[in-house]
């Protein structure tokens, strides 16, 4: 089977077949129709509207709750929330607030940690630092579920007392996904749009925080710095798709490429795991489900 790493190939599937299966860079999906709707958006200038901030997030918290693919807890109380630009905005911040130095991170997280650093060590569940940090995704990105130790990790955190932050960029992509945020060891997460309404070029997220320190989302938050036009996009997709668009629209084309090309399937809906030899490894199933989709 012949596939594809990013950059190799034109960016639409020009046939149904395994050689549009993504390697290197499994891509977020995002469709027509999401474009379509960033041509309505701005009839209103964000700055016209007083209130955007507080709309937003409230309309966030009502679309966690009403997932009804997923199902997350935890989250409405305990926690301070602000306005961040995606889930990366979050990861710069702890690096920024932190240090490099104190962050530990599990290999197979999100590839932006060892692009920052190439060098990086990454911990495992018997190497867990009581002097620094843990940051963490969930969904974990290269398998597109939560990490298989996530459980022990969480109560090993608590015993040692590590403070745990979590990524959780890939839950608005999602399906299947149980988890509790009120975890004792849990001290912030963040949840983006980015994934779940193919923003990734207009991100926009919610960070979570059990105590507000200072440091850049904090600052921009509680100065009036927040990009209103990103705001007002995330609103207006909020508003306009719901919880699990993508996998309400393409779940049925998700499961055929998943079968069509034994693949197993993954709960992020633009990624699955294909054999290579003894193993899986994750690919990209984007551009046949857009494929699908045109025809």
């Amino acid at each position: 089977m012949s596939i594809i790493g990013v950059g190799s190939r034109p960016t639409q599937a020009l046939s149904y077949s395994a050689e549009w299966l993504q390697v290197d860079r499994p891509q977020a999906m995002y469709d027509k129709n999401v474009n379509r709707l960033f041509g309505k958006i701005f009839a209103q200038s964000p700055a016209d509207d007083h209130d955007l901030i507080e709309k937003f997030k409230l309309k966030f918290l009502s679309w966690l709750k009403n997932d009804n693919l997923n199902c997350v807890s935890g989250f409405s109380e305990g926690y301070s929330t602000d306005v961040c630009i995606g889930c990366t905005h979050y990861i710069d911040d702890l690096y920024q607030t932190l240090g490099s130095k104190k962050i530990m991170i599990f290999a197979g997280d999100y590839r932006y940690h060892w692009r920052l650093n190439p060098n990086i060590k990454f911990a495992t569940l018997e190497t867990l630092d009581s002097q620094k940090h843990l940051l963490i995704a969930m969904p974990f990105p290269s398998i597109g579920d939560i990490h298989p130790q996530m459980s022990a990790i969480l109560d090993r955190c608590l015993q040692l007392k590590i403070p745990v932050h979590i990524d959780a960029a890939w839950l608005s992509c999602s399906r299947g996904i149980t988890f509790d945020f009120s975890h004792p060891a849990i001290q912030s997460f963040a949840v983006s749009l980015s994934k779940g309404f193919g923003l990734g070029g207009n991100r926009i997220a919610m960070r979570f925080v059990r105590e507000r320190k200072p440091g850049p989302i904090t600052i921009m938050n509680d100065f009036n710095m927040n990009c209103q036009s990103l705001v007002q996009v995330g609103l207006r997709f909020l508003e306009e798709l719901g919880p699990g668009y993508f996998w309400h629209k393409y779940g049925d084309s998700y499961d055929k490429i998943c079968r069509d090309f034994d693949l197993l399937p993954t709960k992020a809906i633009h990624l699955a795991m294909a054999k290579q030899g003894e193993t899986y490894a994750p690919v990209g199933v984007r551009l046949l489900l857009r494929y699908l989709s045109d025809k």
